[in-house]
């Protein structure tokens, strides 16, 4: 039960000076308390602390200065007895510390101090003599580093420096060996320090993943008739007598976005997460997707967005806490399980050749469920009919309106709409701003959708096939057939050389509402378009054109020539996002640069691409020292949050796809 971490920071420019307060609280949350006497209390590094706790037992703390010009300089601190399960609010209750500080010295006429010595913590105590949160302060102007370690007094191996250096020597050793094998990217020649950031980016992808337990917000009220509410902008969602209530708490396994940002579970980030996780760590990841599936309701929803007891809630305007039983977002988890299947396809036939890629996996508990077939079998008839009413829960509630509109298909039901539209924002399809028909309506019918649900089938006919669940493999079959033949029948338009979405004009005829960007291009991301269609070297000229979608840095989200191009809170009405140029590289790779009589057009759009991609990425990351959440289309400069180390991280996987010949 011992453990130990080893903090170091430095400047990201050399030529700059840095200030820096380093804040590390210790916190015992529950049942337990830290055995201290403020008067014992020293000053200067190494501070130990005894504590017991209910589920841990008697245990020290350690907090040692390891390395640094400031090592000598005192660490300040303050304690306090707070309320149970609030450890969480460490920052606040540091903060309501140093503001009365300052309120005393200003009251006092203190002015001659130094920003270090007015801002530093009080050392004191609050609350009583028994603390459960203690916060430590240590000021730098130079690198710096310490330990922390915890070690269990039942333990007949306490955590030490000693024991940390050695353990880190040889994890580091073993990462680095392990990275090349997994990734390549030394084999492909990128250079030393390309290599550390791919390393760096990956990394707190996984250090991003955490355990999150307590209760959601949900309201499941009736809802309005939608025709009776359509013409109304405001709340996502609509009803008569809203009741939101919190649900019973519920635990979730996940990665994030960003740490400091988004701290929480979101449904279509979560599967771009997974394309890097499973391919580093393939048991972890499918640890993840279950517990995402876990927490699906009899019905087979999934709350898009999980915020999940108080600290959650605390970084969510109240207007977005609420989650909506008819609120979809992008089945991405499925293109993780996708590439899990591809995984399991390739060492199976390593397996069945007995060849070195064989070895590779054999003894490497992180691939489990690659290497045994009835683990691997076990795990997916345990998912699978989770899948399946995620599907037809999907299917059901983001049914659309074909024939009411006079609309001609060869399917009289594969059309979709998302669900909690306003004029200006569909959150559900995880591209919040980008623009759609002006009027929100029962009529419209959405492209990008249609082509997640036969993504979604498409993974299921697989999965059911494995399984042994036959009849439905020729269900889905019959489903594919029409979703592929409604893309085209309803979404293709002949004007505008085009994917478009269906929308009522003011007249409620139907027409296609054609803003040429990421929606335009879901077909082509999800696979959906046969090598062989004419429509292909349309959609690939769409994204070739410097005048609509192509820029030195990626893919735009929307078109430079649409009359939205760059507008309003412009998130994804141009910018540059990775999760979807991901996408692209992949189904270029996967689908179409080796078939079909476009694939020398596909090869040229796929390497230009991903060089610019990795490029413009890694010298951000060089430039500012993060990853970011998107990418400015006219410089390349690295936008929003930071750092987004969620599916930004997918980098990682363009570099390691390596240039079509």
């Amino acid at each position: 039960g011992s453990w130990g971490a080893r903090i170091s920071g430095k400047p990201i420019r050399e030529d700059e000076p840095m200030t820096l307060a380093a804040m590390y609280y210790i916190g015992v949350d529950g049942l337990g308390n830290l055995n201290l006497d403020p008067s014992e209390i020293n000053a200067q590094s190494p501070i130990k602390i005894d504590g017991q706790a209910h589920n841990l037992g008697e245990f020290e703390f350690v907090l040692e200065q390891t390395s640094g010009v400031n090592i000598g300089e005192p660490i300040h601190f303050f304690g306090a007895a707070i309320p149970p399960e609030t450890a969480w609010r460490a920052k606040d209750y540091t903060r309501e510390v140093i503001v009365r500080k300052v309120q005393r010295l200003q009251q006092s006429g203190v002015t001659d101090l130094t920003p270090k010595e007015f801002f530093s913590l009080s050392d004191e105590f609050f609350g009583g003599s028994a603390p459960n949160l203690l916060v430590f302060q240590m000021h730098y102007d130079a690198p710096f580093e310490f330990e922390v370690r915890f070690s269990s007094k039942s333990s007949p191996n306490p955590a030490t420096s000693e024991a940390m250096t050695s353990a880190l020597t040889k994890a580091i050793a073993n990462f680095d060996e392990r990275f090349e094998k997994t990734f390549h990217l030394e084999q492909q020649g990128f250079s030393e320090s390309m290599i550390n950031f791919a390393k760096a980016t990956m990394s707190n992808l996984v250090g991003g993943i955490g355990y999150f337990y307590g209760s959601s917000i949900v309201d499941d009220s009736p809802t309005y008739e939608e025709g009776q509410m359509e013409h109304l902008e405001g709340p996502v969602a609509r009803r008569p007598s809203p009741d939101p209530r919190p649900t019973l708490p519920a635990s979730l396994f996940t990665a994030v976005p960003s740490r400091s940002f988004f701290p929480r579970g979101f449904y279509w980030d979560e599967g771009f997460h997974q394309t890097l996780i499973g391919q580093w760590d393939n048991d972890l990841s499918l640890e993840i997707i279950e517990s995402w599936f876990n927490r699906q309701d009899k019905d087979g929803w999934i709350q898009r967005e999980q915020i999940l007891g108080d600290e959650a809630r605390s970084r969510v305007p109240a207007e977005f806490q609420v989650q909506y039983p008819e609120h979809a977002n992008p089945p991405t988890l499925f293109k993780a399980i996708n590439l899990y299947l591809d995984r399991l396809h390739n060492v199976t036939k390593a397996q069945s050749g007995d060849s070195d890629s064989d070895n590779l996996f054999k003894h490497d508990v992180t691939n489990a469920r690659l290497v045994n077939p009835e683990l691997a079998s076990e795990y997916l008839a345990k998912l699978y009919p989770k899948l399946r009413a995620n599907y037809y829960w999907m299917r059901q509630m983001m049914r659309g309106e074909i024939r009411e509109y006079g609309r001609v298909s060869r399917s009289r039901v594969e059309g979709y709409r998302w669900r909690g539209r306003t004029k200006t924002h569909t959150l559900t399809s995880g591209l919040d701003d980008y623009p759609r028909a002006p009027r929100p309506s029962l009529g419209e019918l959405h492209v990008d959708l249609l082509s997640w649900v036969g993504f979604m089938n498409r993974n299921l006919q697989n999965i059911a096939a494995i399984v042994g669940e036959e009849e439905d493999v020729e269900e889905f079959e019959d489903h594919y057939s029409a979703i592929v033949a409604n893309i085209d029948d309803l979404h293709w338009s002949d004007e505008h050389k085009a994917y478009c979405d269906l929308g009522l004009d003011d007249d409620d005829q139907s027409v296609h509402f054609c803003h040429k960007g990421y929606v335009s291009l879901f077909p082509l991301l999800l696979g959906l378009i046969d090598p062989e269609s004419e429509k292909l070297d349309h959609v690939l000229d769409l994204m070739h054109d410097p005048e609509e979608m192509w820029s030195p840095f990626g893919l735009r989200s929307l078109s430079a020539k649409d009359e939205f191009f760059s507008t309003g809170e412009n998130y994804w009405r141009g910018p540059i996002w990775i999760n979807a140029n991901y996408l692209a590289l992949d189904s270029l790779k996967t689908n179409y640069i080796n078939k079909g009589p476009y694939q020398t057009k596909a090869k040229k759009i796929y390497n230009e691409l991903r060089d610019n991609i990795i490029t413009n990425v890694y010298n951000e990351y060089e430039r500012t020292g993060f990853v970011w959440e998107q990418y400015n289309d006219k410089t390349g400069h690295g936008q929003r949050s930071h750092p987004f180390t969620g599916w930004t991280s997918m980098v990682v996987l363009i570099m390691q796809m390596g240039r079509a010949d």
